[in-house]
């Protein structure tokens, strides 16, 4: 069970966005079709070793209230957690980052707003794919927050934008490079249709409202992909993990 460990922090930044669950009304995409679309994603979070979330009391717009600090990066973290340490060492002593999945994120979320507590989820998305979305009309910075942006192909037709699907799937992908190496890709395949498709942007918090208010044939092909940086971040942590000893165990002789 998680719970949380508070520490006061100021961050200085625009409105918050949160992750907000609301009831899943009947036309919306069942609850567990929702957790299989995130449960692939893998987030960072601080805890305190034992399963307990950092939580932050943050001050925006002149308004102080408890988040929970959620990163699409690995570095974000560590950053995050090395100035802690730094700054504030005694209640910080044993914080760590910690790997779950985005789907854990939102059921807990869920959770959470079923017992009416305060727990209430924020992104960070990481300075790289901000840039890629022309989301950074001001220097960034590290404290402040931003809307984390996916990437999709799409194909404009008319009035409005066609996504581009492989195998019946629409992939949304959470680093543009990605998506740049599938539009690569499609080019190949198909040069006419990829001379009409180009990179979109979209953004977490509108697919996730659109998870739970809507079920139509096109969100079921929706397919979100991890950066390549998220998912070498934990193929490393994975290694750097220690491996137990092959060292058989020695027995007291008989007396």
């Amino acid at each position: 069970m998680y719970k949380s460990l508070i520490i006061p922090i100021a961050i200085l930044g625009l409105s918050i966005p949160l992750i907000s669950i609301a009831p899943l009304p009947a036309q919306a995409l069942p609850k567990a079709k929702i957790v299989e679309k995130l449960q692939k994603v893998p987030v960072f979070t601080i805890t305190n070793g034992t399963g307990n979330f950092l939580q932050q009391s943050v001050t925006a717009n002149g308004k102080t209230r408890l988040i929970t600090p959620v990163y699409m990066e690995l570095k974000d973290a560590a950053s995050f957690l090395k100035k802690l340490k730094k700054d504030q060492p005694k209640q910080s002593k044993v914080a760590q980052i910690t790997v779950v999945p985005l789907s854990e994120i939102y059921k807990l979320q869920m959770e959470a707003q079923k017992k009416s507590n305060n727990m209430s989820f924020v992104f960070f998305p990481s300075e790289q794919q901000l840039k890629n979305a022309n989301l950074l009309a001001k220097p960034y910075q590290a404290n402040a927050f931003y809307p984390v942006p996916l990437f999709m192909i799409a194909i404009k037709q008319q009035d409005k934008y066609v996504t581009v699907q492989e195998n019946n799937l629409t992939p949304l992908f959470m680093g543009k490079e990605q998506a740049q190496q599938w539009l690569d890709k499609v080019k190949k395949k198909d040069p006419k249709l990829a001379a009409k498709a180009e990179i979109k942007v979209n953004y977490l918090h509108v697919v996730l409202k659109d998870f739970q208010s809507q079920n139509y044939p096109a969100q079921q092909q929706l397919v979100l992909v991890p950066s390549t940086e998220s998912v070498e971040s934990i193929r490393k942590l994975q290694a750097a993990q220690p491996k137990p000893s092959s060292t058989p165990a020695t027995t007291a002789p008989k007396k």
